[in-house]
């Protein structure tokens, strides 16, 4: 056990993040009217093929922290770059379509401050910067006995369940979810992590949520100046707003 004493409760922890180009859009249309079974499969399986081909990227993130604030944030501006591309599938080529983009530059600026529970963020999506203010919630961890070291740290795992609609249920009567899986220090005693992930006994220096992973580069005790502040860039809006963008853009093609 590292014994953690500093002179300021100021930390500049650099990440490094690997993501699978988002598959933002998979739009089916119809040339002709179908109803074939075989039809749906094949969409369905040229679509997943299509989308295993989408390139990973890289780059680096920052998380600040300034005693029960914080705030995480690409390091520097991602490529925007997009490529459209319209496929078709089906009987002589021309009865089904796949619709695909493909964008490497969304990402989250996210503000947490503990004392007013509040959490403020900026996320690029879709082409344009939305700004959210919303409550700090209480994440649901589960720590598990799981133990590994990273660099120097003795690092304990811990999952977050994400569960989908309640509609959704396996036919077992199970609900439906996906994890995200960090590993925390509580050498470092300080409750933050990447994304807007909060509230572990220490500092997460390892994450991975579906395709994206995220694993620490470097920690600096000091801010060297810098001041934490919430995002002030974006089109307000609310997180339930925010969750209907893609049926909005779907329904605008």
């Amino acid at each position: 056990m590292i014994s953690f004493v500093a002179k300021s409760q100021e930390l500049t922890v650099f990440y490094k993040e690997e993501r699978r180009a988002h598959y933002s859009q998979l739009r089916s249309s119809v040339h002709k009217r179908f109803t074939s079974e075989e039809d749906l499969a094949l969409i369905k399986d040229k679509a997943k093929v299509q989308g295993n081909q989408f390139a990973w990227f890289e780059f680096t993130s920052v998380l600040r922290i300034d005693k029960n604030k914080s705030i995480y944030y690409p390091q520097e501006e991602i490529s925007n770059d997009t490529v459209n591309s319209a496929v078709s599938y089906g009987k002589e080529g021309e009865k089904l379509f796949i619709s695909r983009e493909i964008s490497e530059r969304e990402h989250s600026i996210v503000y947490i401050n503990i004392q007013s529970k509040k959490k403020i963020s900026t996320e690029y999506t879709y082409g344009n910067n939305y700004l959210i203010s919303e409550d700090l919630t209480e994440l649901d961890w589960e720590i598990t006995k799981e133990r590994k070291k990273i660099g120097k740290y003795e690092c304990q795992k811990a999952i977050l369940k994400h569960y989908y609609d309640e509609s959704q249920i396996y036919a077992s009567g199970g609900y439906l979810y996906y994890t995200t899986e960090v590993w925390f220090t509580d050498d470092i005693p300080y409750g933050f992590g990447p994304a807007g992930h909060w509230g572990l006994p220490g500092l997460i220096l390892e994450f991975k949520k579906g395709k994206t992973r995220i694993t620490l580069d470097k920690i600096i005790f000091d801010l060297d100046g810098f001041k934490i502040k919430p995002p002030v860039k974006g089109e307000k809006i609310t997180r339930e707003a925010l969750e209907l963008v893609p049926i909005m853009e779907f329904r605008e093609h």
